[in-house]
């Protein structure tokens, strides 16, 4: 029989993202995802209603976001993780085969899927040597209609000077969206720009539960715009975006004790990165690292294939990362206390 090719021709040749779970991998500590480290205790779930569409948002969990974020509750859009804020907002402002989105790499891998998806063009300005954002060329390029910017970044694990942000905010005004990704903002709150919504109606802001709350499995995310793209965003939102499960949890997380516990492990994040870098800092196969202000940090060795073999043999799953530039590197997310001791452990060996 003859076979018929249906699909779109640009989606044949698509190269999908490469998740950590799609990646996979061998090991008893797996530190590759981005994850937190604290398991979930048991929790009580009202399962009276689950026989009902849950609310269509749902509300209660877009009002207590909103009162955590600092934002109207009408300019909160509940949704299943970031990823999907991302492809929504490409879907519905760029035209296929027609308008193109701008990324600065090496940076979050998705924002190029999205836009291979939806059949746009993606320009990409490179990071400059110090890993900023190049500014001058990012402002250089007026034929794009959507610029993704990861702050703090991923995978380099730093944050962008906002002064830097402001500025291509300022100019891209009337001309294209600006999406600031903020999935790990929890971990450096002072580089938010979620304030700066009442002052720019094309900026749009992607937030996650599934990083600093420690709800990966639950993938519980938030769009933040203004009314305007609000409006347009409540249009291509599929119906029923939260099952109710997910939803009973997230409020659980977004109560004032889930909060305070949210920010009590961030604190033992941040300590157990800082011996882990100090230790980075000590092992002559390192060559360096990336100074971060998340849950991961980003390592240079001066012979990755071996670091990779020994880390794999021991059952420790990190990450390598696509392209040139980091092609030495390998990204550890911050686990438990006596994960990075095994990873340290096995670098020392080197």
């Amino acid at each position: 029989m003859k076979k018929i090719a249906l699909s779109n021709p640009h989606i044949e040749t698509l190269e999908p993202y490469q998740s950590a779970r799609r990646i996979g991998g061998r090991g008893a500590v797996w530190i590759n995802a981005n994850e937190l480290p604290f398991p979930r205790g048991p929790m009580k779930l009202d399962a009276s209603q689950y026989h009902r569409y849950p609310d269509e948002g749902p509300v209660q969990v877009e009002s207590a976001y909103a009162a955590y974020a600092g934002v109207p509750p009408e300019q909160v859009l509940a949704l299943r993780g970031a990823d999907e804020a991302i492809d929504l907002v490409t879907r519905a402002y760029c035209r296929a085969g027609r308008d193109k989105v701008l990324v600065s790499s090496p940076t979050y891998g998705m924002y190029r899927v999205s836009a291979d998806i939806q059949n746009a063009a993606v320009v990409d300005v490179p990071l400059t040597a110090d890993f900023q954002l190049d500014v001058e060329a990012i402002c250089a390029r007026d034929d794009v209609k959507l610029v993704f910017i990861c702050n703090p970044n991923n995978p380099t694990g730093n944050a962008f000077r906002r002064e830097d942000i402001i500025a291509i905010l300022r100019h891209f005004e009337g001309r294209a969206l600006v999406l600031i990704d903020e999935a790990y903002i929890e971990f450096c709150p002072r580089h938010s720009l979620v304030e700066e919504l009442p002052d720019f109606e094309h900026l749009v802001v992607a937030r996650t539960m599934s990083k600093a709350f420690g709800l990966a499995g639950v993938h519980v995310g938030f769009l933040l715009a203004s009314d305007a793209v609000m409006a347009i965003m409540r249009k291509v939102v599929p119906p029923y975006p939260l099952a109710d499960p997910c939803a009973q949890i997230a409020l659980m997380a977004l109560s004032a004790a889930g909060i305070e516990t949210m920010r009590g492990q961030l604190e033992e994040i941040a300590r157990v990165r800082g011996a882990f870098c100090q230790t980075l800092a000590e092992i002559s196969a390192v060559r360096g690292y990336l100074p971060s202000e998340v849950n991961f940090v980003l390592a240079d060795f001066a012979a990755p294939e071996n670091a990779w073999r020994a880390l794999t043999d021991a059952g420790i799953v990190a990450r390598r990362l696509p392209g040139r530039r980091l092609a030495d590197a390998i990204r550890f997310t911050i686990g438990s206390e006596e994960e990075m001791a095994a990873v340290a452990a096995v670098l020392r060996q080197l």
